[in-house]
């Protein structure tokens, strides 16, 4: 019994895949199908907080035009092969969905990740063919997603951007707050890789206030934008000692178990 458990616990896998298996055509097409397309301006795409464009992309998924689709999920959206994983579409764009109560959301979710998916695998990849470099340097603190949000829109009109990050790898508590089996990290290594060859630089393991001071940002850029996240510890507020200890605790404890 002991000689089985060890050869068990040799064989333990350090990292698990994602438990949710992605749509294969057949499937994406099938539930794209049951959208029924309310409006222009649909009520899912208003509870979404990015205001996706959202039966439109759908429908160019129903249509098999996976290009147009990637597209048009990019003109609301920077990430949106991590927003089809891990956004809580039950309480906002398939809350909303029309045929919800009666035969079940369209899985927004699911086609959102299907399309970028597809698209970034047979080799997708923004064309700012069309943008004008413009005299301006912008300074961004913090590689979660709100400074590569900031990032994306900035390059896309023209400034030249540069992140700073105190971690060694982009995305925050995406990379490291967030569990495997729930967000493969390969995906932002791979939009590391996109958002480099757009001209985005980073500078990593460079933690501002230490490494380099705020004001020298000041002196050198344009303009700073701050996203530095939510990695400081909350009070739970709890009466009981050991509980407020244990919630003060667990939030800042998530970066350094995903790592």
């Amino acid at each position: 019994m002991a000689s089985r458990i060890n050869w068990r616990l040799k064989r333990a896998k350090p990292v698990f895949d994602e438990i949710y298996l992605p749509f294969r055509a057949d499937q994406a097409q099938r539930e794209a199908s049951r959208c029924l397309k309310c409006g222009e301006h649909s009520v899912c795409e208003w509870t979404c907080p990015l205001h996706n464009h959202i039966p439109q992309w759908i429908e160019l998924v129903k249509a098999g035009n996976i290009d147009a689709a990637v597209e048009l999920s990019h003109q609301t959206n920077t990430l949106p092969e991590i927003t089809g994983r891990v956004c809580p579409q039950d309480r906002l764009c398939e809350g909303a969905c029309t045929i919800r109560d009666e035969h079940g959301a369209v899985t927004i979710g699911n086609i959102e990740r299907y399309i970028s998916d597809q698209a970034l695998a047979k080799g997708w990849r923004p064309d700012l063919s069309h943008v004008t470099k413009v005299d301006k340097r912008v300074a961004i603190i913090g590689a979660g997603p709100a400074g590569l949000a900031c990032a994306d829109v900035l390059t896309r009109n023209g400034v030249g951007v540069t992140v700073y990050d105190r971690h060694p790898e982009i995305g925050g508590l995406l990379t490291f707050g967030i569990p495997s089996f729930k967000l493969d990290k390969s995906l932002l290594a791979r939009r590391r890789e996109i958002f480099s060859a757009m001209g985005i630089h980073f500078e990593l393991n460079c933690e501002v206030g230490k490494d380099v001071s705020l004001d020298s940002l000041l002196e050198q850029y344009d303009a700073v934008f701050v996203g530095v996240g939510t990695y400081r510890s909350m009070k739970a507020g709890l009466p009981m000692k050991m509980r407020r200890a244990f919630m003060t605790r667990c939030r800042s404890s998530l970066p350094t178990l995903n790592r």
